[in-house]
């Protein structure tokens, strides 16, 4: 189920060239991460709350349904949401199948990591002229 949830929350991105979040071996994160019982735990929300508002299981649903389903979900338990959520995350932007797609890489972004455009610090210097702008504290 925790890779319907990812596929789910994870679409991808064609414009981008972003593969869905199904690709991730999200099975090996989870023991790694070792999140198993909340992982469980969550698949057991999700499947309660389906159940109630729609009487199929969270797998049987369409995407617009399963996703409708996980903001329900942060409602009645945003703790364990946000925990499951940020760690589908975690999984996605660490894999090196996504990090292959992404434009940054899988490199730190400083200090030797992605370069930056030069900047213009000549913007800055009409607040350098106007002098200080604060009054000393006096002890």
């Amino acid at each position: 189920m925790i890779d319907i949830l990812c596929d789910t929350i994870l679409p991808g991105d064609e414009d981008l060239g972003l593969p869905s979040g199904a690709i991730i071996d999200i099975d090996r994160y989870i023991h790694r991460a070792d999140i198993g019982a909340q992982v469980k735990e969550y698949g057991q929300l999700l499947d309660e709350l389906s159940l109630e508002k729609f009487n199929e299981g969270f797998v049987a649903l369409d995407v617009g349904l399963r996703l409708e389903i996980v903001e329900l979900s942060r409602r009645r338990n945003n703790r364990l949401s946000n925990i499951i959520i940020i760690h589908c995350m975690k999984a996605y932007y660490t894999d090196a199948n996504v990090l292959k797609w992404l434009p940054a890489g899988a490199v730190p972004p400083f200090p030797a990591g992605n370069p930056l455009k030069e900047d213009d610090w000549s913007l800055l210097e009409p607040v350098y002229e106007r002098g200080q702008a604060y009054r000393p504290v006096s002890p």
